[in-house]
């Protein structure tokens, strides 16, 4: 069975007591920082996207397309050493960092990639033991359930997101991924719709209770993805998002169903590909071993 150790006893101070003719002494073992990078990618062909890459040959019809918005919610991160113990991250708190949730931004313009330059951020940062050697990262994507249905003006940096906020009952995005497919989108059998952006928002749905009434929230689909990574190095390996493969079975000029893309919905068609991409099942809203993902892989 795997072990999970907290961080806590693992980054406490290692005392060593030698005996001595004029008495003892202590050695302290001091905590570690890490800078664990992500990348958002197409493949091998462009290693960072910005507003103003172009992104090149997505979906089943290779269109091109311009980056709206991409961002990302993670927590729980952990790191798995080759014997199955897991050492779950102590995050930094800064303005892309909070109560153990951080936010990973890849848009650098405002206003849909169309306004002024904007901060980003592309690493998670925190601590861990010194000499401690990993074989796995992992992390789910999203903000845990007791955090996730607040009032976003009355938390801080990062929760405070505008734009990764749904709804009190709904929560936040967990992921938005918008751009806007070179020519439109149009939809099979109504002649009058034309659309230009095509959306993936990943979040909870099938949520009762009024958080604004005092009341708890239950959401019958989390969509949470947990991501697993093999192969991994501290302080060497990097995450890469590749977004060629997690629209790669999408026609993303052609809308079938309400809304262009996937807004977490269990009866839109689009949505079965993102989430198999994040292996998940769209019906559960959870991740499956037998639904191995593919979007994340380390460099």
């Amino acid at each position: 069975m795997k072990s999970v150790i907290p961080l806590f006893l693992i980054i406490l101070p290692a005392i060593i007591f030698q005996a001595c003719a004029d008495g003892s002494h202590t050695t302290v073992t001091a905590p570690k920082p890490f800078n664990l990078r992500f990348h958002a990618s197409l493949s091998d062909r462009l290693r960072d996207v910005t507003c103003t890459t172009p992104l090149t040959r997505l979906g089943t019809s290779g269109v091109q397309g311009k980056l709206l918005d991409l961002a990302f919610f993670i927590h729980k991160l952990e790191f798995i050493k080759a014997d199955g113990q897991v050492v779950t991250a102590e995050l930094s708190e800064d303005e892309w960092q909070s109560q153990g949730v951080a936010l990973l931004d890849f848009q650098d313009k405002s206003d849909s990639c169309s306004g002024e330059d904007k901060p980003t951020n592309t690493s998670i940062r925190g601590l861990i033991a010194n000499d401690e050697t990993f074989t796995q990262v992992r992390f789910t994507l999203g903000i845990p359930p007791a955090l996730n249905h607040v009032d976003p003006a009355s938390v801080k940096a990062p929760l405070n997101a505008p734009n990764m906020f749904w709804s009190w009952q709904g929560g936040y995005k967990a992921m938005r991924f918008d751009v806007s497919p070179e020519n439109g989108i149009t939809r099979p059998g109504d002649p009058n719709f034309f659309g230009s952006n095509f959306f993936f928002h990943l979040g909870s749905t099938d949520c009762v209770g009024d958080p604004i009434a005092g009341q708890s929230v239950s959401c019958g689909r989390v969509n949470q993805a947990v991501i697993t990574l093999d192969g991994f190095s501290l302080g060497s390996s990097e995450v890469i998002l590749d977004l060629e493969t997690l629209v790669s079975d999408l026609n993303l000029q052609v809308d079938t169903f309400d809304t262009p893309g996937c807004m977490s919905s269990t009866v839109d068609p689009e949505c079965q590909s993102y989430f198999e991409k994040l292996g998940m099942d769209l019906q559960l809203g959870a991740s499956m071993p037998s639904i191995p993902q593919s979007a994340f892989r380390l460099k």
